[in-house]
């Protein structure tokens, strides 16, 4: 009896500590507008690929708490649209204000 209720106490404790799957948005393509303007607070710029809620052309955002990140993306983002690379976009799912949380830049 003992076991039995250490066992649900393991197993309740291992179930309520699982945290949700995040889902993203995610598209490749080329940066061709990028927006210094409102720098360090938020980057803006637009790709040449979208989604649903974000499509082609439409105003993309970076933002971070951490200003010195603003700046960091921007200086990739600057980088990939004076070389041409593309870049991979990580939106999380259902966001309408098409906030980057994650993003790579590759050939």
């Amino acid at each position: 009896m003992k076991r039995r209720t250490i066992s649900a106490i393991v197993a309740a404790v291992c179930l309520g500590s699982v945290s949700s799957a995040n889902a993203y948005q995610v598209f490749e393509g080329r940066v061709d507008v990028l927006q210094p303007t409102y720098l360090p607070a938020v980057v803006t710029f637009s790709m040449t690929a979208g989604s649903s809620l974000c499509p082609a052309g439409t105003w993309l955002r970076w933002q971070n708490a951490n200003t010195d990140n603003n700046k960091a993306v921007y200086a990739t983002l600057l980088a990939a649209f004076t070389a041409g690379k593309g870049v991979r976009l990580y939106i999380n799912d259902g966001d309408t204000t098409c906030t980057g949380v994650f993003l790579h830049v590759f050939e």
